[in-house]
């Protein structure tokens, strides 16, 4: 499974950073992971992908849901992911909510990584603390 999170927003603090990297290493053995900050979405997002938007509005998950909707997305064929952040309505296959909140763009994105690392661990029954 490819996995491409898109970010319409620059991400200068380096404890953001270092959390993209972490997840990314760790998440190497289930996927491959991309981060791209861009606001040519069109140049970003491809046919092949299935689109979750992270907005507020959208539905919530459990970790456990999540982990599901990531093994419905894979067995139905589609093998890449691709996941936006950014104020921008996209057209989208499934809108995800973190929180009903508004969220810092940075804590927010950390989120997403944890969750999608989580969702890995889980899918592989792996040990993962709650």
């Amino acid at each position: 499974m490819r996995i491409k999170i898109i970010n319409t927003e620059k991400i200068r603090e380096k404890y953001v950073k270092d959390a993209i990297q972490e997840y990314t290493k760790r998440m190497g053995a289930y996927c491959k992971v991309e981060y791209v900050e861009s606001k040519n979405l069109t140049k970003e997002i491809t046919d092949k992908s299935y689109v979750i938007r992270i907005d507020k509005h959208g539905e919530q998950l459990s970790s456990e849901q999540l982990a599901d909707k990531i093994s419905e997305i894979g067995v139905s064929g589609n093998s890449h992911i691709t996941i936006f952040l950014g104020k921008e309505d996209i057209e989208s296959n499934y809108v995800l909510s973190i929180s009903r909140m508004d969220i810092d763009i940075n804590i927010l994105l950390i989120i997403i990584y944890e969750q999608i690392y989580r969702a890995y661990r889980i899918i592989n029954n792996a040990p993962y603390h709650k």
